[in-house]
């Protein structure tokens, strides 16, 4: 089913473009739509080739509906090519940018952290542990969500046993900073658990219900004594909506300083409210003290989760006319860097058309 020839795929078009590679949408000889991931191997330099490596083989050892999987890889002159499933919707990242920039609907974000909670419980269950929670980590399409980004994830099992703690720097933090657990940060004696990715879930959260990267404002010196000090973004409705002026210094960040853009978002945010179910769900999430955090097999039975009984990722994108337009009249032929997937269209029911989707290595 899955070639291992790169003349077993009908490259259709370019996603996405990064230091170390490419990835494309392809068809495979029985018709079924992949993400093919282009690792240029002779470009790469020793600290890529083994975050390459991590990834894959962090992948090959999971087998969880809510983790990312691949199907096979190959190496073609110098490149390495890894076949993955195409999660139509790109990743949570993606689709706030594109389709809700204030943010999801609660229920959508119900749904997605369920099904990311069972795949954190897989991982815990297994000794493993992610250290890369974060929304550009979680993809989806129109019946799930899964976890991705396996290139700082690590067991806790060395040598025939298992540590109680760990202590080092995850190798790619930089980007991962502002989700990650005080005690990570903190670097010190007693190190940490899995409850860390408790509580990157917990800054998860309002990136997903605010629309913004959390602490996106904040330098990296005050974002790690805020959480120190057991501060802790929070979930944007009517009970907790800033002034214009705070709004106007976050907006900043992405380029968007304008008053009546921050006045405008800051109503939207005013009309909306929270249940105090979620708002409790990412309080015991982001406890300062790591024993405080449920462990992840115990927030699968939060109250929070109650609102998905009845409904699905599938009802939800219909609700919001979030569609996939067909494959086939999708080519590019000249496969520029520039070019990007148009396949996600969005009624006026959202914020604003998805007419973007960046895929994130």
């Amino acid at each position: 089913m899955f070639g291992w020839k790169i003349n077993d795929y009908d490259i259709k078009l370019e996603l996405a473009k990064c230091s170390n590679g490419t990835v494309y949408m392809a068809r495979n000889a029985s018709n079924q739509y992949v993400a093919l991931k282009k690792y240029h191997l002779e470009k790469a330099s020793k600290e890529d080739a083994e975050q390459i490596r991590d990834d894959v083989l962090a992948m090959r050892q999971f087998s969880h509906p809510n983790l990312h999987t691949f199907f096979t890889a190959f190496v073609n002159e110098s490149d390495l090519w890894v076949t993955t499933p195409l999660m139509c919707f790109g990743s949570c990242r993606d689709t706030i940018k594109n389709c809700f920039n204030t943010g999801f609907p609660e229920i959508l974000i119900a749904l997605i952290m369920r099904d990311v909670l069972a795949g954190i419980e897989y991982l815990h269950r297994r000794g493993y542990i992610h250290r890369s929670i974060r929304g550009s980590h979680i993809l989806l399409n129109q019946t799930k969500a899964v976890l991705t980004g396996f290139r700082d994830c690590t067991s806790f099992l060395s040598h025939g046993g298992r540590v109680t703690a760990l202590h080092q720097l995850p190798p790619h933090s930089a980007r991962s900073l502002n989700w990650l657990a005080p005690e990570v940060l903190e670097q010190n004696l007693i190190g940490y658990t899995e409850k860390s990715d408790i509580y990157s879930l917990g800054i998860t959260c309002c990136e997903l219900a605010n629309g913004i990267e959390p602490f996106a404002d904040s330098q990296p010196t005050f974002m790690f004594t805020e959480k120190i000090r057991g501060n802790v973004p929070t979930l944007l409705d009517r009970t907790t909506c800033p002034a214009v002026d705070e709004i106007i210094d976050i907006l900043a960040t992405t380029n968007k300083t304008d008053s009546s853009l921050a006045a405008a978002t800051q109503q939207i945010y005013l009309q909306r409210l929270f249940t105090d179910e979620f708002h409790q769900f990412t309080e015991i999430c982001m406890e300062k003290k790591p024993t405080n955090r449920w462990a992840a097999f115990k927030l699968l039975s939060h109250t929070f989760f109650k609102q998905c009984r009845h409904a699905s990722i599938l009802d939800v994108t219909q609700r919001y006319g979030m569609q996939i337009t067909d494959y086939e009249q999708l080519r590019d032929n000249s496969l520029h860097i520039n070019t990007k997937l148009n396949d996600i269209k969005i009624t006026d029911n959202a914020d604003r058309a998805c007419d973007t989707w960046s895929w994130e290595f």
